[in-house]
């Protein structure tokens, strides 16, 4: 009797199984997402920064630089890494020259905004020149957000050089610079 009821149950289950086999398709489905690396600058208004020292109000005194900064400039980034390549980073350089005895001096905030991913972090103050020098570092795929109040805020401060002599090199002038910003694989 166990014999038959066995015979019977896989009896029935030859054609289900035989039919369902037939009722199966399947397909392939391809996915594709492209590196990406594209970085802005933006501000409320004009992405041009002025920077002015304040001349003595007495007799013996130096150039105030104190007030010569700016934080008005945002960089925005929107990064999607290769499986090689894990991090990027944004530098900065000077095109042009500075003023003799002066130097430029750059500091990206903190991340802040409506973005997502592997944010970058601040490199701390930075000394432009004409050499690329790292502003940004830690870049992974992420994108920080569009427009002003997302990524990272530029303040820039204008100060003497350190050097005893530089203040003897400074000489009344207006002059322009272009900072060029990049972002780019590490090396």
């Amino acid at each position: 009797m166990k014999i038959t009821l066995q015979a019977l149950l896989f009896a029935c289950w030859i054609p289900f199984s035989s039919f369902s086999q037939h009722n199966m398709d399947s397909h392939q489905v391809n996915i594709g997402i492209p590196e990406v690396a594209l970085l802005g600058l933006v501000s409320g208004s004009a992405t041009d920064v002025d920077l002015y020292s304040l001349a003595p109000d007495e007799a013996g005194n130096s150039l105030d630089f104190s007030n010569a900064e700016s934080n008005r400039i945002w960089i925005n980034y929107s990064s999607v890494n290769s499986e090689t390549l894990k991090k990027r980073k944004v530098i900065a350089m000077l095109e042009g020259k500075l003023p003799e005895g002066l130097r430029l001096v750059v500091e990206a905030s903190a991340y802040s905004g409506a973005g997502e991913g592997s944010l970058g972090k601040p490199a701390g103050q930075v000394t432009l020149s004409n050499q690329p020098a790292d502003v940004i570092v830690d870049i992974g795929s992420c994108y920080t957000g569009k427009g002003i109040n997302n990524g990272h805020s530029l303040s820039y401060k204008l100060e003497r050089e350190n050097s005893s002599d530089s203040y003897a090199l400074i000489s009344q002038q207006k002059t322009s610079v272009n900072v060029i910003y990049t972002l780019t694989d590490y090396n």
